[in-house]
């Protein structure tokens, strides 16, 4: 999930919304994430994956800096978008799965942009309807969730729609509550948010893997190794082995073409 700063519309219309799911698409497809529920609200979003073997940042990144330069240009603004990196809540979803897509997926109901569960099986900004098959995208693996639900699809659906209906008696911050106390200890100082629900094993390991990546960021920034000085790098070593390749050309010579 990620917020625009200081409350910020993050999507004035539908061409925004289209720009930000088609950036989702790309950089989701690359970092081998899966997509199981999401819903695009005015000033933030939120979505369900299952991620890959590579850092959540490899899709979150891209995404929210992309987007921020499209959204940047298109109203005329600079500075920051996004409020802080972004937020996460690391599930076991073999407990959790199907209640946190019935969080997600109500937040337009909740907000009040979808009045009733009826306009919500049609809005296009939120992954409900592409599970009742009403809206399809491409970047979203209903089949996976719809399994959860029935052998059937016409089974799962309903059982889903009931199932997302009965979350609306609920109160709203229940969910969030269930995800805070589950996370008693193990908050992240650097990333306020980032919570882990599970059980106690589940738990241990999520934080461990995180203070793990965390603990090398820091260790490469006591080394002094930055974006830059990385790009720098990667781009004189290339220029080298292309300057060797290349007739007529020096590796010296290319390697200061790419330095300007």
């Amino acid at each position: 999930m990620a917020r625009g700063i200081d409350g910020t519309d993050i999507f004035r219309d539908d061409e925004d919304r289209a720009t930000f799911l088609a950036l989702f698409e790309k950089y989701s497809a690359i970092a081998g994430i899966r997509c199981y529920a999401w819903a695009l609200m005015g000033n933030h979003y939120h979505f369900v994956i299952r991620t890959s073997d590579r850092p959540l940042a490899s899709l979150m990144k891209p995404l929210n800096s992309r987007y921020a330069a499209y959204f940047n240009k298109k109203m005329g603004r600079r500075g920051y978008l996004f409020q802080d990196r972004f937020k996460s809540v690391a599930t076991q979803d073999q407990l959790y799965l199907e209640e946190m897509i019935r969080y997600v997926h109500l937040n337009p109901v909740r907000a009040g942009v979808c009045k009733t569960i009826d306009s919500l099986d049609k809005y296009r900004w939120c992954g409900h309807a592409a599970l009742l098959g009403v809206h399809e995208n491409r970047f979203q693996d209903t089949a996976t969730v719809l399994r959860r639900f029935g052998g059937s699809n016409t089974e799962a659906r309903r059982k889903y729609r009931v199932f997302l209906q009965a979350g609306i008696v609920e109160q709203e911050d229940t969910f969030v509550n269930r995800i805070r106390s589950s996370s008693a200890g193990t908050n992240n100082r650097t990333e306020p948010g980032m919570w882990v629900i599970g059980d106690a094993e589940f738990v241990k390991q999520a934080t461990a893997i995180d203070t793990e990546r965390r603990l090398s960021i820091a260790q490469h920034a006591r080394e002094g190794w930055d974006t830059e000085r990385v790009c720098r790098r990667v781009g004189n070593r290339t220029a080298r082995s292309i300057g060797d390749a290349g007739p007529g050309r020096t590796s010296g010579q290319r390697a200061g073409s790419v330095d300007k």
